[in-house]
């Protein structure tokens, strides 16, 4: 999906009085471990989401494999215990750890083509302003 759709339909599932400052997109992939389990299918537990930034909380709204808007989740920044941030050069590991005692790990994505909405500095450095580290 092209980055100006998803702005737009994220931006209009905002709550109201929330101000999107950012988003980008981001991919779950299963452990290496399904791969001694289930071989090559382990890739069809590869998930999609563009992660909205707001003044609010996070919005995670996960994709379908053929790039349609399927569900979509809101946290507030009070609702996230931690926020965990690696180095990259083509994707940034990330991991979210919910009051829940959920945990989510994803790549956000750093380079690519145009189309792809892309994780920015800035917008890195709001979650990591507003969300604890460990």
């Amino acid at each position: 999906m092209h980055k100006d759709e998803a702005q737009k339909h994220i931006e209009k599932h905002l709550a109201e009085g929330d101000e999107l400052i950012g988003f980008f997109q981001a991919t779950y992939t299963p452990s290496l471990w399904w791969f001694v389990l289930v071989g090559p299918l382990m890739f069809a537990g590869t998930r999609a989401y563009f992660i909205g930034v707001s003044k609010q909380g996070l919005y995670f709204y996960k994709l379908t494999l053929m790039g349609k808007f399927r569900d979509a989740d809101f946290f507030k920044y009070e609702e996230i215990k931690s926020a965990k941030m690696g180095g990259g050069l083509l994707q940034r590991p990330m991991v979210f750890r919910f009051a829940n005692g959920k945990k989510l790990k994803v790549k956000g994505q750093l380079k690519g083509i145009e189309k792809i909405a892309k994780l920015t500095p800035e917008v890195s450095d709001y979650i990591r302003s507003n969300i604890a580290t460990p």
